[in-house]
This record gives structure tokens, C-alpha cells and sequence, in this order.
């Protein structure tokens, strides 16, 4: 079931290419900081969300 729209689903998909550009701009350790992009993208691409779906939270107007 999906339950990852409106606001929540923007937000997901620039988060998760702002974070994932740090693998490319940053330099040492701390550019993979930018991998917690890649859960947000996934999220955002299939639309579902495990966190949302144990607390219960819907974003999605389906």
C-alpha cells in the first residue's frame, strides 16, 4: 500500500539528491554522509515507507 505522497514525496526525492550529491562534492569520510540518500529515493520512487506505515502516517491521497 502506498502511503508516501504530496509534500513527503518532493521532499523524499530532493533531499535524496541533494544527499547523494555529497558523494561527488565532498572529499574524505564524510562524503558518504550523502549515501542516506539512497533510502529516501527508494522511498520516494516506490511511494511506500516502512517508518510511515508502523507509526500509521499517510501522505499519500490515493
Amino acid at each position: 500500500m502506498k502511503n508516501v505522497g504530496g509534500f513527503d514525496l518532493v521532499f523524499r526525492i530532493v533531499a535524496g539528491l541533494a544527499l547523494l550529491s555529497l558523494l561527488f562534492l565532498l572529499e574524505g569520510g564524510i562524503k558518504y554522509i550523502g549515501l542516506i540518500g539512497i533510502p529516501l529515493l527508494y522511498t520516494a520512487l516506490t511511494r511506500k515507507c516502512l517508518i510511515n506505515r508502523l507509526l500509521g502516517i499517510n501522505s499519500c491521497k490515493l
